[in-house]
């Protein structure tokens, strides 16, 4: 499980995720279908909070989320394809599971699909998502053709899902 913050450490990343200064983004003429992400996540669900370190790497054969402690220790790694998902954490044997949402909801407490925060960060609708999730995204930057989140969140009853884009670059796929 990821290592758990202290409310107060908590509030003092979130509030310095604000105040990161924002990397160029590549003009975007229509939303890639391979694209690497750097930034931060953080999942609160009533009193518990939870904050890691996010590199997402999209591609068509499926995606891959290293997750990393806030001191940059990779804490897991869930890959999915076509076949399946794999959990993989230091010290623990691998975990399967039929789907990504599976995996992240042992690891986050919360199943997150990445259709449905590719869609958010690329500003298209969010689809297919179960029903009381709201999507919205704070703060974006316009690319080309393309609107990316800077700041995006998913909310339903007491779970907020916060992601903060650090980084972003399209892969050739």
């Amino acid at each position: 499980m990821i290592t758990r913050i202290a409310a107060p450490w908590v509030a003092l990343g979130l509030a310095a995720c604000a105040a990161l200064p924002e990397a160029p983004l590549p003009r975007l003429q229509s939303v890639p279908a391979a694209f690497e992400m750097t930034g931060r996540i953080a999942v609160r669900e009533g009193t518990r909070s939870e904050i890691a370190q996010l590199r997402w790497t999209r591609t068509r054969a499926g995606d891959v989320w290293v997750i990393s402690s806030p001191l940059g220790n990779e804490v897991a790694r869930i890959e999915s394809t076509a076949r399946g998902a794999t959990l993989t954490q230091a010290g623990a044997p691998e975990q399967h599971a039929g789907s990504f949402p599976e995996l992240t909801e042992k690891l986050l407490g919360v199943a997150l699909d990445p259709d449905w925060l590719a869609a958010g960060l690329h500003g298209q609708p969010v689809r297919g998502a179960p029903e009381g999730w709201k999507f919205t995204v704070e703060q974006t930057q316009s690319e080309g053709a393309v609107k990316l989140a800077r700041r995006m969140s998913a909310s339903r009853g007491e779970v907020v899902v916060r992601l903060v884009v650090d980084g972003y670059r399209p892969l050739e796929d």
